[in-house]
């Protein structure tokens, strides 16, 4: 049976049975156990450095052809 996930509190019902979840302030992904949201925050932080590193490339790379042309 698939998990339903309440919208409105932070508990996932599965079977009747209620497990109490942390909440993802940026996504709004529910979990369980709680245990797993830090390893899950720390997903978004790597990939926002990701982001950032790769947006410094572009950046450089634009700076780059400016100059040259």
């Amino acid at each position: 049976m698939e998990p339903f996930l309440t919208c409105d509190s932070q508990a996932i019902l599965v079977e009747d049975k209620s497990f109490q979840a942390a909440k993802c302030d940026q996504c709004g992904a529910k979990m369980y156990p709680q245990s797993l949201l830090q390893p899950h925050l720390t997903r978004h932080q790597r990939r926002q450095r990701l982001l950032m590193r790769e947006l410094r490339k572009l950046r450089h790379t634009f700076t780059h052809m400016r100059d040259i042309a």
